[in-house]
């Protein structure tokens, strides 16, 4: 959410309700839903995501990041450039691209991970590589870390819902086993849920998970918030698993890390959604920074909201 150390770098009615829903009287809209995506291959549908977000990296190859990324951005694409507050929707974001002096004049990267919601309309991946940007120093060409989320568009294209970049890698060694792009065809099924629902649901979560670093520490709250298979950022490589994300992100005694989310989605499917918020990291003895970050955040079989993918980047004070 918060990213510790790349601060420095570049510095989210009643019984017959209950009958008409029960087995005797099962909902034809609930059953079309279970059978499709029961026929749904979620291998297939990553490996679909994949080559969308690689395919991403060679359009800005040819075309250039102007034009590759806001050919791919949704409309209401959420963009977490560095030292910017949020930017909101395509036009902001393309403009920010194209005019901005510290905006990445070259980018290029592979997915290294990847999933999908179960009904395959959302999804995230990690990819890495690098971005050239003029960070007062000339142009340079920097290693990358690029955290996407992606939903698919009415025609069945991937577009591109919120992304981050920040300094991060090249990441050398091979993502340990359980990590990385899952290979399960199926994943549990989550009937009957509201959009708008599991959105509120998305924001209380991430506010409980800030509440918890305030109260416990940035340390433990990450460890009790990660997912088993979750990846984060620390010291510019990836960091995995609760434990050892727990442990990059414990602060001293006397710091404060807190943050507000401001922004969330979740797919149809209500297992797989993001937020966006912005993080303050008060350090007894370095001072105050501000940052934003996308956090990705997946259902798990008991129904609980754990993150799986956390990345960010600065932000000016307010």
């Amino acid at each position: 959410m918060r990213n510790l150390v790349l601060l420095a770098l570049l510095a989210g009615t009643s019984a017959a309700c209950d009958d008409a829903l029960s087995p005797r009287h099962p909902d034809p809209a609930f059953s079309s839903e279970a059978s499709d995506r029961a026929d749904l291959d979620l291998r297939e549908e990553r490996a679909s995501l994949i080559a969308a977000g690689n395919a991403v990296s060679d359009a800005i190859a040819e075309d250039g990041v102007v034009a590759g990324l806001s050919d791919a951005f949704a409309q209401n694409v959420l963009f977490l450039g560095p030292r910017t507050a949020t930017l909101q929707g395509r036009a902001a974001a393309t403009d920010w691209l194209a005019t901005n002096p510290i905006a990445p004049s070259a980018i290029e990267w592979e997915v290294v991970a990847a999933d999908v919601s179960n009904d395959g309309t959302q999804g995230f991946t990690w990819t890495g590589g690098t971005f050239t940007a003029d960070l007062g120093a000339g142009p340079t060409v920097l290693p990358g870390f690029f955290l996407l989320y992606w939903r698919r568009a009415e025609a069945g294209d991937w577009e591109i819902a919120a992304m981050v970049l920040n300094i991060a890698g090249p990441q050398t060694d091979p993502l340990p086993e359980g990590f990385g792009t899952p290979t399960s065809k199926h994943r549990r099924n989550f009937p009957n849920t509201e959009v708008a629902e599991q959105r509120g649901d998305l924001l209380a979560v991430d506010a409980a998970f800030s509440a918890a670093s305030v109260s416990d520490g940035t340390g433990p709250a990450f460890e009790q918030f990660a997912a088993p298979n979750a990846m984060a950022v620390g010291e510019g490589q990836f960091v995995f698993g609760p434990e050892a994300i727990g442990e990059a992100f414990t602060t001293g005694p006397d710091d404060v890390v807190s943050w507000v989310p401001r922004f969330s989605e979740a797919a149809a499917s209500g297992d797989l959604g993001f937020t966006v918020g912005d993080a303050t990291f008060v350090f007894a003895e370095f001072g105050t920074f501000f940052t934003k970050y996308l956090t990705v955040w997946q259902k798990q079989d008991a129904g609980e909201w754990e993150f799986v993918a956390d990345f960010g980047n600065s932000r000016p004070g307010p």
